[in-house]
């Protein structure tokens, strides 16, 4: 597999826009439950993080250019070439999550109007991303399953990183000067979360048998022109690690929803901070990485 520095930035990317996402659809909601002070810090350090996981994509697909300095060229085509329009629209979305930055650290004022403009650039970023590949000549990515897949990530990968920066900002968010009540995130939150990510990896694995059908379709009526030849072999060699990619996936998001149940039943309000809870999330986002690697893995 010779496609690391792709399947690192558009993962990441991923990572970045489902954080923004999710921690601006929750800022209203925190917004009204913490001290302003709070609310802020946690702000800053969540834009900062989403930053840092953008930079490190961002830095990962200059490497893939061979010659750095050749980055400028990739936006001269924005207005026919979807890889042009992803590099632009990416810019956009981090100068907009550096603009909501400074100005909540100068201001003290957390801008919903232009962080709700990052959230709808960084979706905006994911489509032109999937485009790339939906509109190459690889067939095995010219389905949609390219866009179930990545905006699958996008939200799991958004709600499960949302959890562990609440987690770790109760744990040791005192250092900082950042203090959140146990119901900061009340249970209901968690299984809305819960739920997105449930949603997105059953809905991605509803459509796998469509897309199956549509690799032997193609297979039959189509004469690839690039690598895979075939591209439903290519997809049936790797059908183990397929099963284990996706029974990790399945395995994490239930260790959560278990984590959650036994936190109900003991009428717990607050963040059910546990081991399975924790290892629910680091195995869905582990899983999450490799159905990339799979993504990528086919087309060899």
């Amino acid at each position: 597999m010779n496609e690391w520095s792709l399947l690192i930035f558009t993962y990441m990317m991923n990572a970045a826009a489902g954080l923004c996402v999710v921690s601006g659809v929750f800022a209203v909601h925190l917004s009204r439950r913490l001290p302003a002070d709070s609310f802020k810090r946690f702000m800053m350090l969540t834009i900062f993080i989403i930053c840092v996981i953008a930079g490190v994509g961002s830095a990962a697909s200059i490497t893939h250019l061979g010659v750095p300095l050749n980055a400028p060229n990739a936006i001269n085509n924005v207005f026919s070439a979807w890889l042009s329009r992803e590099v632009v629209v990416t810019a956009a979305f981090v100068g907009a999550l550096g603009v909501s930055f400074l100005r909540l650290w100068k201001t003290g004022k957390f801008s919903f109007l232009l962080y709700g403009g990052a959230m709808v650039t960084g979706l905006a970023d994911i489509f032109c991303m999937a485009s790339i590949y939906r509109y190459t000549s690889i067939l095995t990515w010219n389905d949609i399953n390219t866009y179930l897949m990545f905006y699958g990530t996008t939200l799991t990968l958004g709600a499960v990183l949302f959890v562990l920066v609440v987690m770790v900002i109760r744990k040791a968010g005192h250092r900082a000067g950042m203090t959140l009540p146990a119901d900061a995130l009340s249970l209901s939150s968690l299984w809305l979360l819960w739920s997105v990510m449930a949603v997105s990896l059953i809905g991605r694995l509803l459509y796998q048998p469509f897309y199956a059908h549509y690799l032997t379709r193609t297979q039959l009526t189509h004469t690839s022109i690039t690598f895979p030849l075939s591209p439903i072999d290519a997809y049936d060699s790797i059908a183990g690690l397929r099963i284990c990619v996706w029974a990790a996936a399945v395995m994490g998001v239930a260790l959560c929803g278990i984590s959650l149940v036994r936190a109900q039943k003991k009428a717990r309000s607050g963040l059910p901070v546990c081991t399975g809870f924790i290892s629910g999330c680091l195995l869905t986002i582990a899983a999450e990485f490799m159905l990339r690697y799979v993504f990528y893995y086919i087309h060899i």
